[in-house]
């Protein structure tokens, strides 16, 4: 016991003489979550969590900083037209390798390893659930150890932007070949539990519902990391995240619940910020289900939701205004007018297209039901209050939706409802593309396993837009072709949009040169944070 009062009097002290809290833990950065990652391969996971994980072990071909501009990480610079990165015919595309990259167990990294790692994508007894731009790819060339030439089948705008990229749904890291390259399927490799990366930081342990401890990579091709070591602990719900930073037990909060940020604010020792954010908020509806496949069902549910009531009360004004699927900075955004609050117009739709009221004030036509259930994910405070009103909401156009909880890592899932299209609503947030494309997500043919149309949706127009915005490289004239076609999707409602992003981010002040990149992998330059 004297030893232990001895030490802390010493780390008291130390902290004092060195302008620290005396909380913190000088190289050591500790922060917390409500989930535990679902794997620890990033091919295989489709959890924003892994995404930000994934970014302290593993590297990409191309990342994007805090200003949302494109910058090499593996690959030296980002291809394009004018550096001869990108052919003219845009069909070839052609990625210089830093040198000196090593893997976390010594061994070098190669071309190779990307080709590899195309093919372990592209693979169909691998359960990967975004493939778009991978399967654009016709070959792969490997004339030495530093240069991989890519050749698609066609030209592909979006291609930089998706392959082996941090910035969207989707993202991929480069995996080792030299440990996954012999196996048939790496579904239920031992790397997935433990993996090896070439990024800032290397993988120790992972206690199962507890957490996963990282060390600095001290041979990282940027340098190395600052900081020694990154603990993460999964704390299950928002709730004891924020009673854990508050006493300092923590560093920083992964993900910050929007109806929490007030409370963080007003923390001791705490920053809080708000970083832009390529993201929307999304109700999505499964088009394929009775009552769901009628685009005036869908319309009215739009009228239906009092959007600035979510804004203000679940975001405290965080969340902005939606117009488009896709970010303002993309190439077509349209100013689509936001969906409407009108509940009257709501419920005379429905009178409108045959939906009665019952006895139990919910709609029916015939022996259909406006009854539905509403998959949520257990331990987010956020994630229940707006399906809270969202079932206020609708019950008053006489919509009935029941809520289920699911673990977050069950609900994005290979196998959980979203992907095997079971549910018939649930909430998320979700990075949008880069690019303007969404065929993957809109595309008739895209339902899962072969795309992310989770919605079941099928519109004629919207699919025949999606497609020709690919085969064109002109901006003017995408912009034209997205421009109608997203005009469409907001007109006949294949999910909605309930608020634009928002990063709102609480850590120690201790902690410095933080900053969040709008990509889905927020942390572009953990190496460069201190604490």
């Amino acid at each position: 016991m004297i030893v232990l009062l001895f030490a802390g009097c010493t780390r008291v002290d130390t902290a004092v003489s060195s302008g620290r809290h005396a909380w913190t833990r000088p190289g050591v950065l500790r922060i917390a979550d409500a989930a535990d990652p679902d794997h620890f391969n990033p091919l295989l996971s489709g959890m924003d969590l892994v995404e930000d994980l994934s970014s302290l072990v593993f590297s990409y071909l191309v990342i994007a900083d805090d200003r949302g501009k494109l910058i090499g990480d593996l690959a030296t610079e980002v291809p394009s037209i004018a550096n001869g990165g990108i052919s003219k015919d845009g069909k070839t595309i052609v990625y210089h390798l830093r040198r000196g990259v090593r893997w976390h167990d010594g061994v070098p990294f190669t071309a190779r390893d990307v080709a590899f790692t195309w093919r372990a994508t592209v693979a169909p007894q691998n359960n990967v659930l975004h493939r778009e731009g991978y399967e654009e790819v016709r070959s792969i060339e490997v004339p030495d150890e530093r240069t991989v030439v890519v050749h698609l089948r066609r030209r592909y705008p979006p291609f930089v932007t998706e392959f082996f990229t941090s910035l969207q749904e989707g993202s991929k890291a480069i995996l080792p070949e030299h440990l996954l390259g012999k196996l048939h399927e790496i579904n239920d490799a031992p790397f997935n539990l433990a993996p090896v990366g070439t990024g800032p930081f290397k993988f120790v342990k992972w206690e199962h519902g507890r957490g996963i401890e990282f060390v600095a990579n001290p041979d990282y091709f940027k340098g190395r990391p600052k900081l020694d070591k990154i603990e993460f602990r999964v704390i299950p719900d928002d709730n004891s995240i924020l009673s854990a930073l508050q006493t300092h037990d923590v560093d920083m909060v992964v993900s910050v619940a929007t109806t929490q940020y007030a409370h963080y604010a007003r923390l001791e020792g705490v920053t809080t910020r708000i970083f832009p954010w390529n993201a929307a908020n999304v109700f999505i509806i499964n088009n394929t289900k009775p009552g769901l496949d009628d685009v005036e069902v869908r319309r009215a549910i739009a009228s239906a939701i009092d959007y600035r009531a979510i804004i203000t009360k679940v975001t405290h004004g965080v969340g902005s205004v939606a117009h488009d699927i896709v970010p303002a900075s993309a190439v077509g955004y349209t100013d689509n007018p936001p969906y409407r609050y009108d509940p009257a117009g709501a419920n005379a739709r429905l009178e409108k297209d045959g939906w009665l009221r019952g006895p139990d004030g919910v709609r029916h036509k015939g022996d259909r039901r406006l009854a539905f259930t509403m998959v949520i994910s257990s331990g987010s405070a956020n994630g229940r209050n707006i399906a809270v009103q969202l079932q206020s909401f609708l019950r008053g156009a006489g919509i009935d939706l029941t809520l289920k909880q699911y673990p977050y890592n069950v609900i994005f899932s290979y196998d959980g409802p979203i992907q095997k299209m079971t549910y018939d609503f649930s909430d998320y947030s979700y990075t949008l593309p880069y690019d303007p494309d969404n065929y993957v997500y809109l595309g008739c043919d895209q339902r899962p396993p072969k795309g992310q149309n989770v919605f079941g949706y099928c519109d004629p127009q919207v699919d025949a837009g999606e497609r020709a915005g690919l085969h064109s490289d002109d901006p003017l004239r995408r912009a034209a072709i997205y421009h109608a076609t997203d005009a469409r999707v907001h007109e006949t409602v294949p999910y909605i949009p309930l608020y634009v992003l928002r990063r709102p981010t609480a850590f120690n002040s201790d902690l410095r040169n933080y900053s969040a990149s709008p990509a889905i992998a927020s942390w572009w330059n953990a190496y460069q944070w201190e604490i």
